[in-house]
C-alpha cells in the first residue's frame, strides 16, 4: 500500500526528532559510560569481563567493542514485529547478521519449521560464544563478517536463504560498504525472499529501493531508541 503524503511527513518529521534529539542523547550516554569506565589508566578490560550470565553483559560487551551500537537488547516488541516481517511459517532458510546475546535468534527457531537451517553471523568474539550456548541441531554460529555471508552459507553447504534479517547498523558502513552489502544479500536470498532490516533512522530506504523491487517499513515505539523496520522483497 502506497504511503500518503500525510503519513510521509509525519515519518520524516519522527526521521527528525530521532536524528536531532534521541540520537545525539543516546550517543551522549554511550561515549560517558565510556569514558567514565576508564578511571584513570584503569581501563574497561580491567573492570569489566564479559560474562553472558551476568546481568550487564550486554553493557560489558558494549564497553569492551567499540563494534557493539546498543546497551542493552531489543524489547520484546521490537523482536514481535521483526519476526512478523520475516514471515517464518515456511522459512526453511534463515541468515541472522548480528544476533548478538541471541534475543532474536531463540525467539526466530521457536517460529521457524523444525526442519529449517538458521545461520547467525556474529563478528563479537564474546557475542559468539553466548549465541553457541544455544542448543539446536538447526543453529549455525560463525564469527565472521557479514560481508562475506556467501562464502560462510558455501562453507557450510547452505543454499539461498528464505530470509535474511539484520540489526546491524547501517551506518557502520561507508555508502560503498552499504551498497556491497544490499548486493551480496540480493544474491544470497531465493526467488521472492525478504530482507528485513531494523534500524534506528530510515536512511536505508533509498538505497533499498535501488536493490529489491517492494520495499516497506514500519516503526516500532516500544524500544529504546524507537526502531524502523524494514522488509525489502526480492
Amino acid at each position: 500500500m502506497k504511503a500518503s503524503r500525510e503519513d510521509k511527513d509525519i515519518l520524516d518529521k519522527l526521521e527528525d526528532f530521532f536524528d536531532s534529539k534521541v540520537q545525539p542523547k543516546v550517543k551522549e550516554i554511550e561515549e560517558l559510560l565510556k569514558k567514565e569506565i576508564e578511571l584513570g589508566k584503569l581501563k574497561a578490560e580491567s573492570l569489566i569481563e564479559y560474562d553472558p550470565d551476568s546481568s550487564f553483559s550486554y553493557l560489558s560487551a558494549f564497553l569492551l567493542d567499540k563494534g557493539v551500537a546498543a546497551i542493552h537488547p531489543s524489547s520484546k516488541f521490537l523482536v514481535a514485529r521483526v519476526l512478523k516481517a520475516m514471515d517464518l511459517d515456511e522459512a526453511s532458510t534463515v541468515v541472522e547478521f548480528g544476533p548478538a546475546e541471541g534475543v532474536m535468534t531463540r525467539r526466530i527457531l521457536h517460529s521457524m519449521p523444525e526442519d529449517g537451517t538458521l545461520l547467525s553471523i556474529e563478528l563479537n568474539p564474546h557475542f559468539v560464544k553466548a549465541v553457541r550456548r544455544i542448543r539446536d541441531p538447526r543453529l549455525r554460529v560463525v564469527q565472521g563478517d557479514v560481508q562475506e555471508v556467501e562464502k560462510h552459507m558455501a562453507k557450510l553447504g547452505i543454499g539461498k536463504a528464505d530470509v535474511v534479517v539484520s540489526g546491524i547498523p547501517f551506518s557502520f558502513f561507508d555508502l560503498e560498504g552499504r551498497h556491497r552489502l544490499l548486493d551480496k544479500i540480493h544474491s544470497a536470498l531465493k526467488p521472492n525472499g525478504r530482507f528485513v532490516a531494523y534500524q534506528v533512522t530510515t536512511h536505508l530506504i533509498p538505497i533499498l529501493k535501488e536493490h529489491f523491487k517492494n520495499v516497506s517499513h514500519r516503526l516500532e515505539l516500544r524500544n529504546l531508541p524507537p526502531h524502523f523496520v524494514f522488509i525489502a522483497k526480492k
